[in-house]
């Protein structure tokens, strides 16, 4: 009698601790980050009364004979199952999408939670709502081996947010662009042979050139150069004299050349040039007959212009301008010197920062043994050639051919600079490079021009400043303002800023997108908000526009999380059977991902619990009910003596 009655009592203490934990659940449910705890019951021990027999041939062998002696618990396990994450909208609040704890601190301990209500105390430090529990996080330090890239710090530290801090200004040191320059325009300016990239090939007679290439020579007899290459490597040059102009085409008259066999027949043919065409003819020496035609009148953009020599008559000439390594150009004029001869002139005329031309008064140039005057127009945008007062002929730049982009630069005090970039087209797949300051032309600037050139796919081969030198680097002398002297990579090619050429200078047969897209100055700025990104990363946001990597957020994980002790406000202690906290960034290692202005829900399901209340109630019901059976047996037991 007296086992069922001590067992009875162990059932109804068990189905009480039962009733507690199902009632804290409960009361939970509603708790941000709570997690539902489980009771598991075991036997508590059994009486032998009779041990087992083993079998013999005489008879069998009997079972053990064994009475329980009650329930106990055996354990109350927590639930550390997701619960669901609900959007609440304020910056402060954050919820953990997988595994990991939010690491907290109460004065010098570390504990652990996956509640993430956290708001920020009257020192800027974000802290448990309810509790005061500073969060925890890593440092975001300035990588000093990747400019512009932060690295995580490696110890925990309270995660403070110093709302109306300043971030200092950034002087500007990399201007990218992404953009695409017209292949189908016309050079600037009239800039004769276009020879760059210009390869022909052909088969003459019983020789077969790999290429054939074309360059303007600087006198008269070799106005243009053109070279025969075999596939063996070998090289015929053929030098053209220039003979005349031809006004209607706009295109030089040239002498036949018939100083070299190009058919390997050991006869010397004639190698001409149509300037009505513009055609390239070689004819065979032996009998006259065509043997190749070269196509170069799309390759010759002269500008023709008529003198008048002094007796009635007009002398045509020929115009030319040449890109000059410092951004400056120089016109050339091919033609009569007023003898009858042929003859060719030139001057050198500097350009301003912008690409306008700069012209000193009494600069000539002598045309038809006359010196015409050399002055640029008013807007600068070309120049002219003057004969006694009287305009002969101007060279205007092709407006249609230039394309600019201007954007904002900041210096080390964060003053803003509006800088212009332009690219002009001088030849084939090559462009000029121009960097200037529209609205202050008193701030020197060196290495502000240079140029770009493409390759056949329309991708950046190569960028060179005005020295030759592979670079795109401007000085901008801000120290004449107060400020530093800046020196900015404009990025073209792409590879500063880590892109792919596609996405860089493109000159591809599309329209014009000349944009810059970035450029990593800034002026001072403000913190004036702050968001947490999934990463952990809390990133300042600052009124200047900027944002910047403060802190990561720390998350813990534990081998054994159900060994955590709970102490209150939704926090756990580590102990000897949770393992130790593996401290790391969240998306790492197995942690999870962090979901800001949101917070975890209860993992209560209210359902399950007072299911759980009813098996606990009838649970305590029936021990209960063996407890007054037992009783009354035992008081039938004391009437038997009456």
């Amino acid at each position: 009698m007296l086992r069922s009655l001590m067992s009875g009592v162990s059932g109804v203490k068990g189905h009480q601790t039962m009733l507690d934990v199902v009632g804290d659940n409960i009361s939970n449910a509603n708790t941000t980050g709570f997690k539902k705890s489980d009771v598991n019951f075991q036997e508590l021990m059994s009486q032998t009364e009779r041990t087992a027999t083993a079998p013999s041939a005489e008879k069998g062998g009997t079972n053990p004979t064994q009475v329980g002696l009650g329930v106990t618990v055996g354990s109350i396990v927590v639930d550390h199952t997701q619960g669901n994450i609900n959007y609440t909208g304020s910056k402060s609040d954050m919820a953990i999408e997988g595994d990991g704890f939010f690491v907290v601190k109460d004065g010098s301990t570390n504990l652990y939670t996956r509640a993430g209500n956290f708001v920020l105390d009257g020192s800027g430090d974000l802290v448990q709502s309810g509790t005061g529990y500073k969060l925890q996080g890593f440092t975001m330090a300035d990588d000093p081996l990747n400019p512009g890239e932060k690295v995580v710090g490696t110890d925990l530290v309270d995660i403070n947010i110093p709302v109306g801090q300043k971030l200092p200004a950034k002087a500007t040191t990399t201007a990218g662009f992404r953009c695409n320059l017209d292949s189908r325009v016309d050079t600037v300016l009239p800039m004769g042979l276009s020879s760059n990239d210009l390869v022909l090939t052909g088969v003459i007679g019983s020789e077969e050139y790999t290429s054939i290439t074309f360059s303007e020579g600087t006198t008269v007899n070799d106005f243009l150069k053109v070279t025969f290459k075999k596939q063996d490597g070998t090289t015929v040059s053929v030098d053209m004299t220039l003979s005349g102009v031809n006004p209607s085409t706009a295109l030089p008259a040239l002498a036949d050349n018939t100083t070299v066999d190009l058919d390997g027949d050991g006869t010397n043919d004639t190698v001409s040039f149509d300037s009505t065409t513009g055609d390239l003819l070689v004819k065979s020496g032996a009998t006259g007959g065509l043997l190749w035609t070269g196509k170069l009148g799309a390759a010759l953009d002269y500008q023709v212009f008529g003198l008048d020599d002094g007796s009635g008559s007009t002398l045509y000439y020929l115009a030319e301008f040449t890109d000059l390594p410092d951004g400056g150009r120089r016109l050339t004029v091919w033609g009569d010197d007023g003898t009858g001869t042929m003859a060719v002139s030139s001057v050198d005329l500097e350009s301003k920062d912008d690409g306008s031309f700069y012209v000193p008064s009494g600069t000539t140039i002598s045309v038809g043994g006359q010196n015409l005057d050399v002055e640029a127009t008013t807007s600068g945008m070309g120049v002219s050639l003057v004969q006694s007062g009287s305009v002969v002929d101007t060279f205007n730049l092709q407006t249609s051919s230039i394309h600019s982009t201007k954007f904002d630069i900041y210096d080390t005090q964060g003053n803003a600079h509006t800088v212009e970039t332009s690219w002009e087209k001088v030849d084939n797949n090559l462009w000029r490079w121009r960097v200037w300051l529209p609205d202050e032309p008193g701030v020197g600037l060196s290495s502000n021009t240079g140029l770009v050139e493409f390759s056949p796919d329309g991708l950046i081969e190569r960028v060179i400043d005005e020295t030759g030198a592979e670079s795109s680097t401007v000085t901008f002398n801000f120290a004449s303002l107060g400020a530093e002297d800046s020196s900015v990579v404009f990025d073209f090619t792409g590879k500063a800023l880590g892109k792919d050429p596609i996405d860089a200078v493109t000159q591809f047969g599309s329209s014009f997108t000349t944009k810059e897209y970035y450029q990593d100055g800034y002026k001072m700025g403000v913190l004036k908000d702050y968001s947490v990104g999934a990463d952990g990363i809390i990133r300042g946001v600052y009124d200047n526009g900027q944002t910047e990597e403060l802190y990561t957020v720390a998350l813990a994980l534990f081998s054994n999380p159900s060994g955590l002790e709970k102490v209150g406000g939704g926090s756990f202690r580590s102990t000897a059977n949770s393992g130790e906290a593996q401290i790391l960034k969240p998306m790492e290692g197995g942690a999870g991902s962090i979901a800001g202005g949101s917070l975890e829900a209860s993992n209560v399901d209210l359902t399950a619990e007072f299911v759980n209340l009813i098996k606990a109630q009838r649970g305590f019901q029936a021990s209960a009910r063996v407890i007054t059976t037992s009783d009354q047996i035992l008081e039938e037991l004391m009437n038997i003596k009456r």
